[in-house]
Formats: C-alpha cells, structure tokens, sequence
C-alpha cells in the first residue's frame, strides 16, 4: 500500500518537476508577412446615363455587378453559380439559404 501511494505522490510531482526545468519561455515565433490566398479583384466603374455599374471581376470572371441609379438604391448583381445568371440581391442578408435540418420528429 505504501508503495502505491509513493508511486502516485511520484506521478503528480512529475509534471511539477518537469515544468522547473523548462522555466525558460520557447522563442515567439517570427512574425510573417499576412499572406492573402484570394486574388484581388478586377474593378471596372462604367458610367451610363441613368446608372453607375461597377464591374468585379477574378481572372477575367464577371461574378458581381453593382449597380448605383440616379434615382432609387443601389443594389447588386450577383451570380451565385458562376453560370452567367445574374440574381438581384439588395443587401447583404437577403437571399440566405437557411438550414431546414429535422433534428427531431415526434
């Protein structure tokens, strides 16, 4: 019994004993330069008669439209798909695709 308990009183000391030795903090690490993945887009401002469009565009892909009227809000031009077809979003939360998951069914 004495011995186990010896062992135990070891087993919990150990960690304490180990953090002594390694009171030394590890080195920060160098700091990198931010790296961004996502190339930036291409911008192209077109102005018309009774609207302002601006065009943006990743390696030659149209995939927004914004569009500033003269008169009324501006809105966007969005192509969810990458298909070419444009759906109208006006702010920034409509047109959500809301998870309709069953997690429970009586």
């Amino acid at each position: 019994m004495r011995s186990l308990i010896f062992s135990l009183s070891l087993f919990i000391a150990l960690p304490a004993v180990s953090a002594e030795v390694a009171d030394a903090p590890p080195p920060m690490p160098a700091e990198a330069a931010p790296t961004t993945d996502a190339p930036a887009p291409d911008i192209r401002v077109i102005e018309r008669g009774n609207a302002t469009l601006t065009e943006y565009r990743i390696h030659g892909h149209l995939y927004q439209i914004k569009v500033v009227p003269v008169v009324g809000q501006p809105y966007f031009l969005v192509d969810p798909a990458g298909q070419g077809n444009f759906v109208r979003q006006s702010g920034p939360t409509e047109n959500i695709a809301v998870p309709r998951w069953v997690l429970f069914r009586w």
